[in-house]
């Protein structure tokens, strides 16, 4: 059956833009370009992995579109918007909230996108009237995504490190790539800039979002290195944005397993998963936010998940893992597992405290029985760290209720180490 490359890349396109995706293009299985490659190999260098080991693990497969997928001869990459304006925080003094990164308000997006992305491959084979050997990707691959989206046309690489598309409103798309053993004709790169503005990292609260130069101390070896990728010489020596994961608090709040940097709590804020800070305060965003915009398909909607707010003592009524993982089965906000949640929320609420938005009170009754039979150190330290937030006022209003009981015992069943770091703000 012959068919016509270029007739069916278009039909392609329909279709998927019928399934709701708002952005498809085409990309090679070509290496990524030297500079690419440095842009990631800085990012480890550097450190800003974090505790995140899996991806410094053969990190060339990345570059590598056939190390995904062996018989791939062309990656189509999607978009989908999943921006849903967020109301204001509920009205409720019987507990506190803790906002959720907006990827997350609704189901899981892996499981959405992989769904997607089986239905276009379906197309794709009636078209073509054969089998075509496929793989389906959603954030779940070792794979270089952003880098690949920006040389094939869906966006360019903000500051931020996310895929902005202009066009489309901005970074709020969630990218999946369906791997195809079927020769397409491939979209040329996007050509895009944040120009001077540096907004994103100007507002991180930690100053997550780094500059630098890629022909610095950290690469030494590649000052040297050029690349003639689409004719364009690309030695390395322009300057770069990257996220150092061990300040960013969606890293902090979903990937990390470790207690929080006691100089990064108060950061939280009220993030109690994830954070869209660098999102909300960029102009390429501005549009979706004044339009009040809802996510076009219904499954990342607030109504089908958890909603743009989590509340937090709820958590601590959960009686274990299991019973966590059902209740959040079919959401992104289950991968930090209890444990994770349960710490994120003592912070937020502690920061809820220090700021006179939760009453002091409500907490010690409500979490009290929690705390005396907690038996996880890390847990048990962050309790004791969101007792401390509390105001003196607060404190001397609330003697009545044995405040100080609850920290020492708090603070007795801490080791040494954690003893020491306690003592830093008792």
């Amino acid at each position: 059956m012959n068919i016509d490359p270029v007739s069916l890349k278009e039909r392609i396109i329909e279709t998927g833009l019928s399934l709701g995706f708002n952005r498809l293009v085409f990309a090679s299985i070509e290496p990524l370009s030297a500079a690419k490659q440095a842009t990631y190999k800085a990012f480890l260098a550097n450190g800003y992995a974090a505790s995140m080991d899996y991806l410094a693990r053969e990190p060339e497969r990345r570059f590598l579109p056939q190390r995904t997928f062996e018989q791939a001869r062309t990656v189509l990459t999607v978009s989908v918007g999943y921006y849903n304006s967020p109301p204001p925080p509920p009205a409720n003094d019987k507990t506190v909230y803790g906002r959720v990164a907006g990827y997350a308000v609704g189901r899981d997006y892996h499981v959405v996108m992989r769904a997607k992305l089986k239905e276009l491959h379906a197309f794709i084979e009636k078209e073509c009237g054969r089998k075509v050997a496929f793989r389906t990707v959603a954030d779940d691959a070792a794979y270089f995504e952003q880098a690949f989206a920006e040389r094939h046309g869906l966006g360019f690489v903000g500051k931020n490190t996310l895929v902005i598309l202009p066009q489309l409103g901005g970074s709020y798309n969630l990218i999946g790539e369906l791997f195809l053993d079927l020769e397409l004709p491939a979209d040329e790169p996007y050509v895009g800039t944040c120009g001077a503005c540096f907004r994103c990292g100007v507002t991180c609260p930690t100053g997550a979002i780094k500059e630098l130069s890629l022909a610095g101390s950290a690469l030494p070896e590649l000052e040297r290195e050029g690349d003639t990728a689409y004719g364009v010489n690309m030695t390395v020596d322009a300057k770069t944005y990257l996220v150092d994961a061990r300040a960013c608090l969606s890293f902090l709040t979903i990937e990390n397993k470790g207690g929080i940097e006691l100089s990064l709590r108060d950061k939280l804020g009220d993030w109690v998963f994830g954070c869209d800070i660098c999102q909300e305060v960029c102009p390429y965003n501005s549009r979706l936010q004044k339009e009040k915009k809802q996510a076009i398909w219904p499954e990342f909607r607030p109504e089908a998940g958890v909603g743009h707010y989590l509340d937090l003592f709820a958590l601590f009524a959960i009686k274990d893992q299991d019973e966590f993982h059902q209740r959040f089965l079919s959401s992104p906000v289950r991968r930090p597992k209890l444990r994770g949640m349960r710490r994120n929320a003592l912070v937020v609420i502690g920061n809820q405290l220090a700021l006179g938005a939760a009453s002091l009170a409500f907490v010690i009754n409500t979490l009290r029985q929690y705390l005396l039979a907690e038996t996880d150190e890390m847990l048990i330290e962050h309790g004791l760290w969101m007792l401390s937030r509390a105001s003196k006022d607060s404190a001397r209003a609330s003697c009545g209720l044995d405040l100080e009981s609850v920290k020492n015992s708090l603070y007795r069943r801490l080791s040494p180490e954690g003893k020491r770091l306690a003592e830093r703000y008792l």
